[in-house]
C-alpha cells in the first residue's frame, strides 16, 4: 500500500512516524522496536513530545512525514504482502513510477539484468535513488552500448536486499538542492531496517501460472543492541535467484502475431485466389488497400508471421536478382513462374520450401520461413546474492558513529541473443567477405558439403550457382551474460550540541562505492568464418578449407564450416569461427558530507529551523572492451574503450520559517510555513549550477493545506556522454530535402527556404532526382567535454486534506509541471538532418556549416551527397511533462473486526513531449502506448487475529500506440483499457511463523489484444517467515 508523506494537523503529524510502524506491525510482530502504541486523544494546542527526523528532500529534523514536495511511500508491510525480493516490483507500483529498464526482455549487451526506476517517463537517468539519504554507486557501464536508458549514474534496484528494507519513499520533482544532480523527476529514498532487533529468517518460492520464471529466494536478518545499548548492529543475507522466460513459452507469442503492410487491391490481383478472408490476416472483413484516406488500414494484423526470406538451415534463392518477385513481397524462386523454392532441413537435406501468404518485405503468414518469435527473450535468468550491514555507536551522550557495509553479487544471462545472419534481407555477401557482411551467401551448386542427391536435384532444375539466405542460431551460444560485483561502505559520525537554548544536529560522512562488471558473451570471427565457407577436397576426398581463394587468409587451424543445413557443422569448425568474449567495466564513487541543522531563532510560528552543509563527490569509470571488439574482429564495428572522471565541490543551505501559530486561532490563518533551499554545484567539467526550491505550506484550517514550489535542478553528463572517443558507426540518413520529403517537416516553408539554399550551392544536386542513399553510411560518434548541464525548471502546487474529524482519512492531490532544456543525447541521423534544415538558424552563404548541425554532416561537394555524420552527444533537445497525481487513503478501525485499510493512488499525464530543439514543436506522448492518460491503484488490506489479506486493482486507460496514429494508417491504432488484480493472504501460525501468499495478476490478463502488457501474466509467491525471539 502507499502512504502519503503529506503534512496534517499537529496531531496527525505527531501520530505520523507511530502510524507509519502501526501499519507493518501486524507483519513484523516480533521486532520489539515496532511494538504498536494506542495514542491518546490531544487538542492540536496541546503540546506533544515528538521524535525528530529527516525526511527525504530535506535535512531539517521535523516531526512526522511533512513534505513540501508530493510524496509517497511503499511501506515494509507492502513488501511483504506481495512476496517482493526485487525492489523495482514494490516502487513500480506507484502508478508514474516504471522500470526505466528491467531484466525483463531484450538489453544491450552491456547490462544484462539490471532493473533501474524511471518516474513521469522523463527516463531513469533522471529519477535519483538514494539508500539512507545517501547515494549508490551506479551500475552503468561508461559506454554508449551500454544497459539503456540513456547514459547516467542510476542504481540497480537489484542491488539492496529487500529483507534490508523499511520502507521506500519516493518524491516527487525536488530533491536537486538537497541532493544535487538527477533529482530532476525526484528522488526514491531506501530507508533501511538499522534498528532491527532480533533474527528473522524468510524462504520464498514463486512461479507463473504457466509453470515458469521459477523464483528460490532465502533471506536472514539479525540485530540487536550492545554495550548496555549504546551500541547497535544489524546484518542481513539474501540470495535470490529467478529463471528467464523466453516468448514462445506464452501463447500469444506462439501464434506468431504481426502486424504487417495491407497489400493494394493492384498488387492482390498477382494472387487470383487471394481474398482478404484467406490471407492469414486476424480480421478477413478488412479489405486491401485502395489508396490514402480511403478509411481501410494500411496495416493490419496476421497471425503466424513467418520471415519468408530466410530459414534456420538455409533458403535456396537464385544467384542474383531482388529477393521478391512482385508488389505482394512473394519471394523470388527458380523455374519459369520463379517459384520453385528449396530450403537445408535439420537433417541437411535439400526439400521444397512453402513461403506462406506473402506480405510486404519478405514477411508471409504461415510457411517455413524463419519464426523469430524462436529468439526473442522475455525476462532474463538472474541469480542475486547480497550482504548488508549497518551499525552504531554511541561513544558519547551526544556523539554516535554509525557504518553501512554492503557487498552484491549478480550473474545474469540472456536466454537468447541475436543470431548470425547471412540473409537476403541484409543484401549480398560475396565468399571474399566483400559486399554485405550479414547478406546471403553465393554458393557454387560444386560445393564439396552439398550430398549428391542435392546436386542432382539443382543440376535438375538448371541451376549452377544460388544464394544462401540463412539465420544462424547455431554458429554459438550467444547468450551475452553479466557479472556484477558492487561494494560500498558508509563511515560516520553524527550528534547534537547545544548552543544557549538551542538544539543543533550535526553529521559528517564519507561514502566510498565501486562497481565491476563483466560482460560476456560469444561472437563471430568474420576472417574466420571466410576462411571456413571456402571449402575444397584434397587427394583423398577429405574436404578442407581452401586459402587459395580470393580474401582468405592461410590458417593451419581452419576446419570447414557447412552451412547447408541447422547444425551440420562440426564442433571444430564452430570453435574456429566463434570466440568467447569479455569487457569490463569499472564505477568508483566517493562522497563527502557535512551538515548542521537546528533551530536559529524563534517565529510567531514556531523556530526558524535551518540547515547547511558541503558535500564533495567524485564519480570515475572505465570501459574495457576484448581484443574482438576493440579490433572490429566481427560484423560490428569496433567497440573503443572509454575511461573518465569528474568530480564536483558543492554547498547547500535550507531554512524553514513557520510564520503562523496555531493556538493564536486566527480563521484562515492556522498555519503557513515557508521554505527555501539552495545549492550550489562546482562541476569540474560541466561548471557551476545553482539549484534552489522555494514554495509554501498554507493551513487555512487545521487538515486542510494548500502547498506549492518552484524547483531548479539539474543533471550532469555522464562520463560516457564526456569521454566516449571517436566510436565508428553505421547509419541511415535521411534527406529531407528529396521531392518525397521538402514539404514536410515542422514548419514546412521553413524546410523549403533551405533546401532551396541547398541546392544552390551543391550544383550536381538535382531537386527532382536528389534521394536519401540505399545503403548506410558510415560515420562516428563521440563523448563531448562540451557539455553543458541538463536544466529542469518546475513548478508543482497541491492540496491536502487530512481533517481531525474524519481519523484516518488522507487525501491529496498535485499538479506538476517540469521543462528540462539542454537534454543531452546523442543526435540520431534524423536529428541532425531535420535539425540543419527544419530551423530558422540557417546561413544560407554557408550552406556546409550553415548551423551547428549542417557542419556534422559532411556532403560530396558536387553532388551534396552525405559521404560521412558526426553524431556526437551534445545539448538540444527540450523534454515536458506536465501532469497531476492523486492520493486517497483510509484507515479503519472496525474494533473486534479489525482494520482495514483503503487506499488510491492516481496518475493523470496531460502533456509528455520532446522537441528536437527550442525552434519547433513538442512531439506529444501523453496518450501514447507508454504513457496512458490515467493510471490508477487501488488497494484494500484487512488485519483481523492472526489473517492479514489484500487485494488491489490496477488500471490503465485506453491508449494510442503513437499519438500519430489514426485508423487509417494501422489496424487497433489504439489498445483498450486494462485492469489486473493482484491479492496477498498472510496467516501466523504461531507468534513467531506466519507464512504468505501473493498472487500477481489474478485474472492472467496478458493485456487487451493484440497488445502486450504483462507478458509474463499470472504469477504466485509463497514465502515462510520465522521470527526468532
Amino acid at each position: 500500500m502507499y502512504r502519503p508523506l503529506f503534512a496534517r494537523s499537529r496531531l496527525s503529524v505527531a501520530l505520523g512516524s507511530a502510524l507509519m510502524l502501526v501499519a507493518a506491525a501486524p507483519a513484523m510482530a516480533q521486532q520489539a522496536a515496532t511494538q504498536e502504541q494506542k495514542a491518546e486523544p490531544a487538542s492540536s494546542k496541546t503540546p506533544v513530545q515528538l521524535d525528530r527526523m529527516t525526511v527525504t528532500g530535506s535535512r531539517i529534523y521535523r516531526a512526522g512525514f511533512d513534505t513540501l514536495e508530493p510524496a509517497a511511500v511503499v511501506s515494509r508491510e507492502s513488501i511483504e504482502n506481495y512476496g517482493d525480493t526485487n525492489l523495482i516490483d514494490a516502487v513500480t507500483r506507484i502508478p508514474g513510477v516504471s522500470a526505466g529498464v528491467s531484466s525483463r526482455g531484450d538489453q544491450a549487451g552491456f547490462g544484462a539484468g539490471v532493473n533501474f526506476a524511471s518516474k513521469f517517463g522523463l527516463g531513469s537517468n533522471r529519477l535519483l535513488t538514494l539508500v539512507n539519504g545517501r547515494r549508490f554507486v551506479t551500475s552503468t557501464p561508461p559506454t554508449i552500448f551500454g544497459a539503456g536508458g540513456g547514459s547516467g549514474i542510476q542504481v540497480d534496484m537489484n542491488a539492496i536486499p529487500s529483507v534490508m528494507v523499511q520502507r521506500i519513499e519516493s518524491l516527487s520533482v525536488g530533491g536537486a538542492p538537497t541532493y544535487g544532480s538527477d533529482a530532476i523527476s525526484g528522488v526514491n529514498n531506501i530507508i533501511l531496517r538499522d534498528r532491527f532487533e532480533g533474527a528473522e529468517v524468510e524462504l520464498g518460492y514463486g512461479r507463473t501460472s504457466k509453470n515458469d520464471n521459477e523464483r528460490y529466494s532465502w533471506s536472514a536478518i539479525f540485530g540487536t543492541g550492545f554495550a548496555d545499548g549504546r551500541g547497535h548492529i544489524v546484518v542481513a543475507a539474501e540470495l535470490d535467484n529467478a529463471d528467464g522466460v523466453n516468448a514462445l513459452q506464452r501463447d500469444f507469442y506462439r501464434q506468431g502475431y504481426s502486424l504487417q503492410a495491407n497489400p493494394t487491391a493492384a498488387n492482390a490481383t498477382a494472387q487470383p485466389l487471394r481474398r482478404p478472408t484467406n490471407d492469414g490476416r486476424i480480421d478477413g472483413s478488412i479489405p486491401f488497400n485502395t489508396g490514402p484516406a480511403d478509411g481501410i488500414p494500411d496495416q493490419v494484423w496476421i497471425r503466424n508471421r513467418r520471415i519468408a526470406s530466410m530459414t534456420f538451415g538455409g533458403l535456396v534463392m537464385p544467384a542474383t536478382g531482388s529477393y521478391t518477385r512482385n508488389g505482394l513481397g512473394d519471394i523470388l524462386g527458380f523455374g519459369p513462374n520463379k517459384d520453385k523454392l528449396w530450403q537445408f532441413n535439420n537433417e541437411g537435406k535439400l526439400v521444397e520450401f512453402n513461403p506462406g501468404i506473402s506480405y510486404a518485405g519478405g514477411n508471409a503468414s504461415g510457411g517455413d520461413g524463419l519464426n523469430l518469435f524462436e529468439t526473442v527473450p522475455l525476462i532474463a535468468d538472474l541469480e542475486r546474492r547480497s550482504v548488508f550491514s549497518t551499525g552504531s555507536f554511541d561513544f558519547t551522550d551526544n556523539v554516535r558513529g554509525f557504518f553501512e557495509l554492503s557487498r552484491y553479487e549478480a550473474t545474469a544471462r540472456e536466454t537468447l541473443d541475436q543470431n548470425v545472419y547471412n540473409a537476403v534481407s541484409f543484401g549480398n555477401a560475396r565468399l571474399d567477405g566483400g559486399g554485405a557482411a550479414s547478406g546471403a551467401l553465393t554458393f557454387s551448386a560444386s560445393n564439396p558439403f552439398l550430398s549428391a542427391e542435392t546436386r542432382k536435384i539443382l543440376a535438375d532444375n538448371g541451376i549452377t550457382s544460388f544464394r544462401l539466405s540463412r539465420s544462424s542460431r547455431d554458429l554459438s551460444m550467444n547468450n551475452a551474460s553479466t557479472e556484477t560485483r558492487l561494494t560500498r561502505a558508509v563511515l560516520g559520525l553524527n550528534g547534537f550540541f547545544d548552543i544557549g537554548k538551542r538544539s543543533f544536529n550535526w553529521e559528517a560522512s564519507v561514502t566510498h562505492g565501486r562497481g565491476d562488471f563483466d560482460y560476456l558473451g560469444t561472437g563471430l570471427i568474420q576472417q574466420n568464418f571466410i576462411n571456413a565457407i571456402n571449402v575444397t577436397t584434397d587427394a583423398s576426398g577429405r574436404i578442407i578449407c581452401d586459402a587459395t581463394r580470393p580474401g582468405t587468409t592461410a590458417d593451419a587451424n581452419c576446419r570447414p564450416l557447412n552451412l547447408f543445413g541447422e547444425n551440420q557443422a562440426s564442433r571444430e569448425a564452430l570453435d574456429y569461427v566463434s570466440t568467447r568474449t569479455v569487457a569490463k567495466a569499472q564505477t568508483r564513487q566517493t562522497v563527502i558530507n557535512a551538515s548542521v541543522s537546528g533551530g536559529l531563532f524563534d517565529l510567531p510560528g514556531g523556530e526558524l529551523s535551518a540547515a547547511a552543509g558541503f558535500e564533495h563527490r567524485r564519480e570515475e569509470g572505465s570501459f574495457t572492451p576484448s581484443e574482438y571488439q576493440r579490433l572490429g574482429q566481427g560484423r560490428s564495428v569496433p567497440t573503443q574503450a572509454a575511461e573518465g572522471k569528474y568530480h564536483t565541490n558543492e554547498v547547500f543551505a535550507e531554512v524553514l520559517a513557520p510564520l503562523f501559530n496555531p493556538d493564536w486561532d486566527i480563521p484562515g490563518l492556522h498555519r503557513l510555513d515557508l521554505t527555501a533551499k539552495f545549492r550550489r554545484v562546482d562541476n569540474s567539467v560541466a561548471g557551476a549550477f545553482n539549484a534552489f526550491t522555494y514554495g509554501i505550506q498554507y493551513e487555512p484550517i487545521a487538515g486542510l493545506q494548500l502547498r506549492g514550489n518552484k524547483t531548479q535542478s539539474l543533471r550532469a553528463p555522464s562520463i560516457a556522454e564526456l569521454y566516449t572517443t571517436q566510436q565508428p558507426a553505421y547509419y541511415n540518413i535521411p534527406e529531407v530535402c528529396s521531392l518525397d520529403n521538402i514539404s514536410g517537416g515542422s514548419n514546412p516553408a521553413v524546410r523549403r527556404r533551405n533546401c532551396q539554399a541547398f541546392f544552390a550551392a551543391y550544383p550536381g544536386a538535382d531537386p527532382n532526382t536528389f534521394r536519401q542513399q540505399p545503403t548506410n553510411t558510415l560515420g562516428s560518434t563521440n563523448g563531448s567535454t562540451r557539455l553543458q548541464n541538463e536544466t529542469a525548471k518546475s513548478w508543482t502546487a497541491g492540496i491536502v486534506f487530512a481533517p481531525e474529524w474524519i481519523p484516518g482519512l488522507r487525501v491529496a492531490a498535485d499538479w506538476y509541471d517540469i521543462k528540462i532544456n539542454n537534454v543531452i543525447t546523442s543526435l540520431s541521423a534524423n536529428d541532425i538532418i531535420t535539425g540543419c534544415f527544419d530551423t530558422a538558424d540557417f546561413n544560407a552563404a554557408n550552406v556546409p556549416n550553415a548551423n551547428r548541425f549542417c557542419s556534422l554532416v559532411t556532403r560530396d561537394p558536387n553532388t551534396g551527397v552525405a559521404t560521412d555524420i558526426k553524431t556526437e552527444y551534445g545539448n538540444g533537445p527540450v523534454l515536458m511533462f506536465r501532469g497531476w497525481t492523486a492520493e486517497v487513503g483510509y484507515r479503519w478501525d472496525l474494533s473486534r473486526f479489525g482494520v482495514l485499510d483503503l487506499d488510491f493512488y492516481g496518475y493523470m499525464p496531460k502533456n509528455r513531449g520532446q522537441a528536437a530543439n527550442r525552434d519547433v514543436p513538442f512531439v506529444e506522448q501523453a496518450g501514447s502506448f507508454n504513457e496512458p492518460k490515467r493510471q490508477f491503484r487501488w488497494t484494500a488490506q484487512h488485519r483481523i487475529g492472526n489473517w492479514n489479506y489484500g487485494v488491489a486493482s490496477n488500471y490503465t486507460s485506453r491508449a494510442q500506440y503513437t499519438m500519430t496514429d489514426t485508423p487509417e494508417s494501422r489496424q487497433y491504432f489504439y489498445r483498450d483499457s486494462w485492469t489486473t488484480w493482484d491479492a496477498n493472504v498472510t496467516y501466523r501460525i504461531t507468534d513467531a511463523a506466519r507464512v504468505t501468499l501473493s498472487v500477481i495478476n489474478v485474472g492472467d490478463d496478458i493485456g487487451p489484444f493484440p497488445y502486450v502488457l504483462d507478458a509474463l501474466g499470472r504469477r504466485y509467491m509463497a514465502s515462510l517467515r520465522y521470527n526468532f525471539k
